[in-house]
C-alpha cells in the first residue's frame, strides 16, 4: 500500500513538472521578418508644412523615426520594406521604408503606401499620401509661399509623376 502511494505521488509530481515545462517553452521563431534600417540623411531634419490661417506646423524625420502628416508615427523603429515584412502581423510601431535615389516609399504592415521625394538641394520634400501632394519645406516662410503654388491641378499631376516615378 505504501509503495502504491509513493508511486502515485511521484507520478503526480512528474505530471506537474512536465506540464510546467511544456507551458514555459519559448516559441520557436525563425529569422526575424523585420530588419532594422535607418532613414537616409537627405530625408532627415525638421520639415515645415503650412496649415492655413498663418499656421505652420513642424514635422521631424530622425534616423529611426518618421513623423509626417498622414504617415504613421514610428516610435518602435524604421524597418526595411520587404514583402514578408509587409504581410507580417505586427503592432503599429513598425514603419517600413524602401529608398532609391531621392525617393522613399513608406508604409506600415498591411497599410497604405506613401511616397516621398526630396529635391536635390534638400529644400523641399514632397509626400503623396493619397492623391494629393503634401509639400514640406526647410523654412517656415517657404512653407507659406509653396502652399498656394501647390493647389493647382497641373502642378499636382507633375508632382505625382515626380514622386511616384511614373
Amino acid at each position: 500500500m505504501k509503495i502504491k502511494r509513493i508511486l502515485a505521488f511521484l507520478a503526480g509530481i512528474l505530471v506537474a513538472v512536465s506540464a510546467v515545462w511544456l507551458t514555459n517553452q519559448p516559441e520557436q521563431v525563425s529569422a526575424s521578418v523585420f530588419q532594422k534600417t535607418t532613414v537616409p540623411k537627405k530625408f532627415r531634419g525638421t520639415w515645415y508644412r503650412y496649415w492655413g490661417n498663418g499656421k505652420v506646423k513642424p514635422f521631424k524625420i530622425t534616423r529611426t523615426e518618421i513623423n509626417l502628416d498622414g504617415c504613421a508615427d514610428s516610435k518602435g523603429g524604421v524597418y526595411k520594406y520587404t514583402k514578408r515584412a509587409f504581410n507580417a502581423k505586427s503592432g503599429s510601431s513598425h514603419l517600413l521604408i524602401k529608398t532609391k535615389g531621392n525617393r522613399m516609399w513608406i508604409c506600415a504592415p498591411h497599410g497604405q503606401t506613401s511616397a516621398a521625394y526630396v529635391t536635390n538641394n534638400r529644400q523641399k520634400l514632397y509626400v503623396f499620401v493619397t492623391t494629393w501632394p503634401n509639400t514640406y519645406s526647410k523654412s517656415k516662410s517657404a512653407a507659406r509661399r509653396d502652399y498656394k503654388a501647390d493647389s493647382s491641378t497641373s502642378r499636382r499631376d507633375k508632382l505625382s509623376k515626380l514622386v511616384w516615378g511614373d
